[in-house]
């Protein structure tokens, strides 16, 4: 029987030493494992709250644009009402003309709204811009009016070109200055729709491909072709 064994002692020598080594290495191994799970921990915890923090601000801004949706729906909705109420107001406006025009006749006096050899009738545009000269009272809306106003400056504000007038920069500032209104593009819009449907087509309000939206007068013989090809279809 050896000495340590005799004596119940741990053995000493080099296996012991490389078992203590590897112990030593084992608990740093641990160390940094749990500070590298800890470091991960935090990182996840870091993740998680960005993406929480992620989620409401898309919530917000998916709320946000639910409500601009909503907002412009219903200014879509109004500006179609709007655009109902104008084609009203020019039925209503060449009802007046027509009742003017029948008590007229009736009084046995000529009206301009009536063709005569060699004349062709005037157009609702021109029948309401005469009557404001004579001081004639019927009842007409802003955008008609507006509409009347860039009548009566076609000629200054428009410019010619070989197949006709076009007017396609400026007009809401000369509209504006014309009027003294501050007036938005939906309203100048309604004006010159309005200006299209009581020129019966004669000064069109037109949106080009290249140029945008444009008013445009075409040259006389052009409009009476289009006018014949359109009666023969």
């Amino acid at each position: 029987m050896t000495a340590d064994r005799a004596t119940g002692t741990e053995p000493t020598g080099p296996t012991e030493h490389a078992s203590s080594e590897l112990i030593a290495q084992l608990f740093d191994r641990v160390e940094t494992l749990e500070a590298e799970n800890e470091r991960l921990q935090d990182d996840i915890d870091e993740l998680r709250d960005h993406h929480r923090e992620d989620c409401h601000a898309l919530a917000r801004e998916n709320h946000e644009l639910r409500d601009s949706q909503d907002q412009l729906q219903e200014r879509v909705a109004k500006a179609e009402e709007k655009d109902g109420y104008l084609l009203e107001d020019i039925v209503d406006l060449e009802e007046q003309l027509a009742d003017l025009e029948d008590r007229s006749a009736t009084q046995g006096e000529h009206t301009d709204g009536e063709s005569t050899p060699g004349r062709p009738a005037l157009t609702p545009i021109e029948r309401v811009a005469k009557l404001e000269t004579e001081e004639v009272s019927i009842n007409v809306t802003p955008s008609i009016e507006r509409a009347v106003v860039i009548f009566e400056h076609w000629r200054e504000w428009s410019k010619k070109t070989p197949n006709g007038r076009v007017l396609k920069d400026g007009l809401k500032e000369l509209l504006c200055t014309a009027t003294d209104e501050r007036l938005a593009w939906r309203q100048v819009y309604r004006a010159a729709n309005a200006l299209d449907e009581l020129s019966k087509g004669d000064i069109e309000f037109t949106d080009h491909t290249r140029h945008g939206k444009m008013l445009v007068e075409s040259q006389p013989e052009r409009r009476d072709c289009r006018a014949s090809s359109a009666a023969t279809t």
